[in-house]
């Protein structure tokens, strides 16, 4: 790749990891500390695996479109992990409208 003059985007890729795991411990110890309710922390952790999928191919893409210029290839994800952080993305998407849309009731109320 350095002779076609292309790079991976390694930093790229290591600061979503990192930043995606900093984000979710941030909503674990504000949970922890009663900061945020229950139902917020449920809600912002699943809003951070909804948008892990559009941030992989975000991080993904220098490093798809190197090795794509540097070795005519499509560039494109072929590890199986790529598919299932799409399937657990779209899955989060599904609960989290659950769980935003879901009204508080106490226990007392029926539920409708």
């Amino acid at each position: 790749m350095d002779r076609a003059n292309e790079s991976l985007a390694a930093p790229g890729v290591v600061i979503w990891a990192i930043t995606g795991a900093l984000l979710a411990a941030a909503v674990l110890i504000a949970a922890l500390r009663h900061s945020i309710s229950g139902k917020t922390a449920a809600a912002l952790d699943l809003l951070l695996l909804v948008l892990a999928a559009p941030a992989h191919w975000m991080a993904s893409f220098p490093a798809g479109m190197g090795l794509a210029d540097a070795f005519l290839i499509s560039g494109g994800d072929y590890a199986p992990w790529g598919g299932v952080l799409y399937a657990v993305s779209a899955v989060s998407l599904v609960a989290l409208i659950a769980v935003v849309t879901r009204r508080n009731r106490t226990p007392d109320e029926p539920a409708l």
